[in-house]
């Protein structure tokens, strides 16, 4: 790797510690740059602001999620759409952090920006992969989904609603002091399961997105993160 491309992933690395660690609006470029001991001009010669900074992270975190699940091989042409549908979601155990960094933000009007940069940053990843996959599936009369590019993008652009569906939910719950209901999650998660596999014209049950077991996970950590800053101030969520 070069120098310079070293630099631009160091920048990236240590902001998003302290992103998540401190907050996203609480975090300024100097305080990178302090923990970094490095000058603004390394820091402006890769990143133009800390938003651009930011929509660097959800480009490698779409690419990183992107290629864990690309990268294994699958010779279920069904179960292969499934897992990259699934892995566009960023709620799983190991992304969870940097997602609960995000709700505050895109609760706020600010946020419509981020998060269709973040969703427009895992279509762009996802999108070759899930197209061969839908032609393979075609192939084989799996699906009757006509163009695969056209289909994908329409299938990515309802995954990518329903995550920020589930943030909504439970950004709005948490204003109001409540754990999110896990039965409204999967209620909605099942409707999308179902749009998509008639856009796909795929079998019933076909697709998953997400189980009982990862919501309940995904509502349980970020309602305790929520609580925390709040206990710590001494006010009642």
């Amino acid at each position: 790797m070069k120098k310079g491309d070293l630099r631009k992933q160091e920048i990236l690395k240590t902001a998003e510690t302290l992103f998540c660690r401190n907050g996203y609006e609480q975090t300024g470029v100097q305080d990178i740059l302090n923990e970094l001991h490095a000058s603004k001009g390394s820091f402006y010669h890769h990143f133009v602001s800390k938003e651009s900074l930011l929509e660097a992270m959800f480009v490698k975190r779409a690419e990183n999620a992107c290629r864990a699940v690309a990268d294994t091989p699958e010779d279920d042409p069904l179960l292969r759409m499934d897992r990259l549908l699934s892995a566009v979601i960023p709620m799983r155990d190991e992304q969870l952090t940097f997602l609960m960094m995000l709700l505050p933000i895109f609760s706020r009007p600010e946020g419509r920006t981020l998060k269709t940069q973040y969703c427009d940053s895992l279509s762009r990843c996802f999108q070759p992969f899930l197209a061969e996959a839908i032609r393979q599936a075609d192939e084989k009369k799996l699906v009757l989904a006509g163009d695969a590019d056209i289909v994908s993008e329409q299938c990515l652009l309802l995954v990518n609603r329903l995550w920020i569906r589930i943030c909504e939910m439970i950004v709005q719950n948490e204003g109001k002091g409540q754990e999110t209901d896990t039965g409204d999650v999967l209620h909605l998660a099942e409707q999308y399961r179902r749009a998509l596999e008639k856009i796909l014209t795929a079998p019933y049950g076909s697709l998953s997105l997400m189980d009982l077991p990862e919501v309940k996970y995904l509502i349980e950590r970020i309602h305790t993160h929520w609580k925390a800053p709040a206990a710590q101030a001494g006010v009642t969520p």
